[in-house]
């Protein structure tokens, strides 16, 4: 992508700016194929929207939707097994209850969903093995504060954007100047927070998760944050955090079973890289199917909606 870009930016803060983009899928703008440059295309030449109410209203209008149209949601149980018999798909099981249909979509990260899942099937080893996008370190800031001078989006960036990139994908760490960040969905999404405060989606990019201890991390991290944007900003905003959440790797891989952390399943640090994501169906397990960020046709809220379209259409044409 860097390369690419250079063929027609000089000024190299723009060329900063379009490199981004590589982490809209989580992967590095030194390595990833010039393809790619596609995204800001799409955001600077066709133009992006924001959903009434910001993005969460994407999940809250599907809940309703199924809702609208039957189905059935079992929130708070953690599937442990997606039966398969014969090559053929039986169900799943929760504890030692098992639900029977020969029908599964499966939206965890394809690692989990072969390793943890389905541990005796045989499975795409060399998709398994391909190197994992990266990651994010999240803080929820609840802002005492308006700042007329940010916007929705908001980067603070790096003065050294290869070592930032160096240091997640060749050595799985935090640059020693993280770029930094920040949408407040509140500057048109009044109701998101009270009058006179801010909502702050704090995002630094993150490694993969191998076993960093994220808890020290946290502190180095805030602090660093912290001093940056009050240079920045000329203010002091420490004082001005009312609360509080925090979202890392770690916590990523937890709670969404994508495997390490890693935002989009697989990089595309290399040009193969999109045809060699797993397929939404299964080749040798009939009724299987795939859907999310870690299979086709990517990550990212808007492929992962489509990779759920391309298995529904799969389905009901089977």
């Amino acid at each position: 992508m860097d390369k690419a870009i250079r063929r027609y930016l000089k000024d190299e803060h723009l060329i900063q700016l379009f490199c981004r983009y590589a982490t809209y899928n989580g992967s590095n703008p030194y390595a990833a194929p010039g393809t790619l440059n596609v995204i800001p295309h799409l955001e600077f030449g066709l133009g992006a929207f924001m959903p009434d109410g910001g993005v969460y209203a994407i999940p809250k209008a599907l809940y309703q939707l199924g809702l609208d149209l039957g189905v059935q949601y079992h929130f708070g149980q953690k599937v442990d097994e997606i039966l398969v018999e014969k090559n053929l798909v039986n169900g799943i099981r929760i504890g030692t209850e098992k639900t029977l249909s020969n029908t599964v979509i499966t939206n965890a990260d394809i690692w989990p969903s072969f390793r943890e899942l389905m541990p005796l099937v045989k499975a795409p080893e060399k998709t398994l093995a391909q190197e994992r996008s990266s990651s994010a370190f999240i803080f929820y800031w609840a802002m005492d504060a308006e700042f007329p001078e940010l916007d929705v989006h908001n980067i603070f960036f790096t003065t050294d954007y290869p070592a930032e990139f160096a240091a997640l994908f060749e050595r799985n760490e935090l640059g020693q100047d993280p770029s930094i960040y920040i949408h407040i969905s509140s500057k048109v999404c009044k109701e998101h927070a009270p009058t006179g405060k801010e909502n702050w989606f704090v995002m630094v990019n993150a490694p993969q998760h191998i076993g960093q201890d994220w808890t020290v991390i946290r502190k180095v991290l805030r602090d660093k944050i912290i001093i940056k944007l009050g240079a920045r900003l000329g203010k002091d905003i420490g004082p001005l955090i009312l609360d509080e959440a925090v979202l890392t790797p770690q916590d990523i891989e937890r709670k969404t079973s994508s495997y390490r952390g890693s935002l989009y399943g697989t990089s595309s640090n290399n040009r193969f890289a999109a045809f060699l994501r797993h397929p939404n169906f299964s080749r040798s397990i009939k009724g299987l199917y795939f859907c999310g960020g870690s299979v086709h046709p990517g990550g990212g809220i808007p492929l992962v909606m489509s990779s759920a379209k391309i298995v529904s259409d799969l389905i009901t044409s089977s």
